[in-house]
């Protein structure tokens, strides 16, 4: 028997940890959620959270279906170089495509969770904004957190269109055919906080 009654890890430990993390997150949201609270609602050590999913992060991307970490996608879409449009555009519909055996059946499955439940919603916002949003907007800028809110809408509604609603020709046009459409509107978003910046120096956060 493990001590102090914790799980050991068993094959239904995970399963333990992803149902203990979904509460957790439902009650207090991303950001008030540790892995000390999901692993003592799970009856387990706090480094089988780790053990299975890395960090809170891991944890939350499992328990809410995604297919990958927003962070992860965000760094393959921009690269090394500037920002650009189509490609954001692409590395943002390929992980709702890549690999799935239904394309787009993950959207579908997020947004019902997030139109059923306020407290989903509530976590998924936290989540981004600390995974995404907080991570380009340069320390918090009003402008720049106005852009990612921006393109943020855009390509949720793409994903909405093409995923939810399958309005043609998006919901079977090649990827990089929408890439390439959709993309120009995702860099004047970014051009636009640029020029804002480039006019109004108090909006650049000095090191």
């Amino acid at each position: 028997m493990s001590p102090a009654g914790r799980r050991p890890g068993t094959s239904g430990t995970r399963e333990a940890i992803l149902e203990a993390g979904r509460a957790e997150f439902a009650a207090a949201g991303y950001a008030a959620t540790s892995i000390r609270a999901v692993a003592r609602r799970a009856g387990v050590d706090p480094a089988l959270v780790y053990h299975y999913f890395t960090g809170k992060p891991g944890l939350f991307v499992a328990c809410i279906g995604l297919p990958a970490d927003p962070r992860a996608v965000q760094q393959a879409a921009v690269g090394h170089g500037p920002p650009d449009g189509a490609r954001i555009v692409e590395r943002f519909l390929a992980q709702w495509e890549e690999g799935q055996a239904e394309p787009g059946r993950s959207f579908v499955t997020l947004t019902q969770a997030v139109s059923a439940s306020p407290e989903v919603a509530r976590a998924i916002r936290e989540f981004l904004t600390e995974r995404v949003w907080a991570n380009r907007a340069r320390g918090g800028e009003e402008a720049s957190m106005r852009t990612a809110a921006l393109v943020s809408s855009q390509l949720l509604g793409l994903a909405w269109t093409r995923y939810v609603v399958r309005m043609e020709p998006l919901a079977s046009m090649p990827r990089a055919d929408v890439a390439a459409l959709a993309g120009p509107t995702i860099d004047r978003y970014i051009e636009g906080v640029k020029l804002q910046q480039d006019a109004d120096p108090s909006q650049v956060r000095q090191p």
